[in-house]
């Protein structure tokens, strides 16, 4: 750029003063020669203040000494863009600012000077500090929290995760960030499964479930149960864009509760073992009659009669029957994967009864089923619910020393208040015509060690293991006594419909 008049020059002047940026131009000496109104109000110089004067000895930027970028443009013809320095104002103070160095030309391409253009940042720098103090205060917030904190976006790759996370999965953050959760973290056996619901879920085609457990795997390759509680992550136009989810590590306490649960039906198993081997032992001293008879016949050369032929079907028969005892105490007894899958509750109470019926009839006690025939399925582990009905069904025996009546009803019911919400279910009530249950004592029924029992006959676990089941099932059980007139045990599972929706 050529400057060959005084007119050009004030024109051109006048165009830089009445810029809205803050600029200033400078010769090949690097001495001012334009200082527009913008930087004179954020430096407090006025323009005459520092016309000829050189920039460096006006404005003291942190680059003057090191990196002058007008220096270099001087020198080369090159532009610098979107730099950051400091200047001082008048005051002396520092002010942060973003700047663009360009060179200024003759009409024959000569370089006569530079134009640096500069943003004040204090205001930026200001809210960026504050954006920054929040970040980092939630991030202790986070680094606070003893769960496991996990963002995903859109496409299972995981975008922010706490310290607890970190802890629980064996990794750095940084060895975290930018993974796909499902890949990193989901075991093999169930990888394909939860990826699937979590892209019907980022379409809108499934609720997210509140909470839900599952397991983890970490670095060492060990899987970890979590407790997951989670919501979807929306944009402003209300697009799903991902998921939040805090969830607590209940390995350990899935652990105790599996193996407080064996600890039980050993407990069970023991009240029942006369009864169990009286139980055998009654086929069992028939078949050994019928062996005796069939003996006696092959010295006889008469075992082909047709009395021998009823007496082997009713060896058979009666080896079946022990079989079968013997089967149902195994199922019951096997250390076996907790696993909700829909199930008709009748099928549960009648294994019960395949297991103890025997035992409670010893007692002198009469037993009646009422079970509905067209209940809806409900989701549940079965041999968990089993364990629930047993224990109550056993506790109601002891609760009849001298012989009474144990009923069973199952029936449909509507509208029941689980939680926080009302689902439909399906209730099982366990009636005995015992002693009952003292007022005082039944808001301890369900803790853990309280027992009305004799010293050395029960140890207070079994009730609040029942308690334990139901609510691990997301169902409630509800108690009613009378002193002298017995106890109704309420138990509501909700439904499988309900607990798709």
């Amino acid at each position: 750029m050529k400057i060959e008049d005084e007119a050009a020059k004030e024109f051109l002047n006048n165009i830089l003063a009445s810029m809205q940026g803050e600029l200033f131009t400078i010769d090949k000496d690097a001495r001012i020669t334009t200082f527009n109104r913008a930087a004179e109000k954020i430096t407090g110089f006025k323009k005459e203040e520092v016309l000829n004067k050189k920039c460096y000895t006006v404005l003291r930027s942190n680059l003057c000494k090191s990196k002058c970028r007008l220096k270099k443009t001087l020198e080369t013809g090159e532009s610098m863009f979107n730099y950051e320095a400091t200047l001082k104002n008048k005051a002396g103070k520092e002010i942060p600012v973003n700047i663009t160095t360009s060179p200024l030309r003759s009409s024959d391409n000569e370089i006569i000077g530079a134009l640096e253009i500069f943003r004040d940042l204090t205001e930026r720098k200001r809210l960026w500090e504050s954006l920054r103090e929040e970040r980092d205060k939630a991030q202790q917030y986070l680094s606070v929290a003893r769960v496991v904190i996990v963002a995903l976006n859109s496409d299972g790759e995981i975008t922010l995760i706490n310290k607890k996370g970190c802890e629980v999965l064996g990794y750095k953050e940084e060895e975290i960030i930018g993974n796909n959760w499902f890949d990193f973290c989901v075991p093999e056996k169930m990888r394909e499964e939860v990826k699937k619901v979590f892209r019907k879920l980022m379409a809108g085609e499934f609720k997210v479930a509140e909470y839900y457990e599952n397991s983890i795997l970490n670095r060492d390759g060990e899987e970890r149960i979590i407790a997951w509680h989670n919501t979807t992550l929306r944009d402003k136009a209300g697009r799903i864009v991902g998921t939040l989810s805090s969830g607590e590590d209940i390995t350990e306490r899935k652990r105790t509760e599996a193996e407080l649960l064996r600890s039980e039906k050993l407990a069970s198993l023991g009240q029942l073992a006369a009864g169990v081997a009286h139980e055998v032992n009654n086929p069992l001293a028939g078949i050994l009659v019928y062996i005796k008879l069939l003996l006696k016949k092959y010295k006889q050369n008469k075992l082909q009669t047709e009395e021998t032929e009823k007496q082997l079907e009713k060896i058979g028969k009666e080896m079946e029957r022990c079989s079968r005892i013997i089967k149902n105490l195994l199922d019951f007894s096997r250390q076996s994967e907790a696993a909700l899958r829909p199930v008709d509750i009748n099928k549960v109470v009648e294994a019960t009864f395949s297991i103890i019926g025997h035992h409670i009839s010893l007692e002198n006690i009469r037993t009646e089923k009422k079970l509905c025939s067209s209940l809806p399925l409900i989701n549940i582990d079965f041999d968990q619910i089993q364990q629930a009905l047993m224990n109550i069904m056993l506790n109601a025996t002891q609760a009849m020393p001298n012989g009474g009546d144990l009923t069973i009803i199952t029936s449909a019911a509507k509208g029941v208040k689980i939680g926080g919400s009302s689902k439909d279910a399906v209730r099982i009530d366990i009636s005995d015509t015992g002693m009952g249950i003292p007022k005082e004592n039944l808001d301890k029924l369900f803790t853990p060690f309280f027992s009305t029992k004799e010293k050395g006959k029960g140890v207070g676990l079994g009730l609040s293991v029942v308690h334990g089941i139901i609510d691990r099932h997301h169902g409630k059980i509800e108690l009613k006594s009378n002193p002298g007139a017995g106890t109704t045990f309420s138990i509501y599972l909700g439904v499988v419909d309900e607990e798709k929706n």
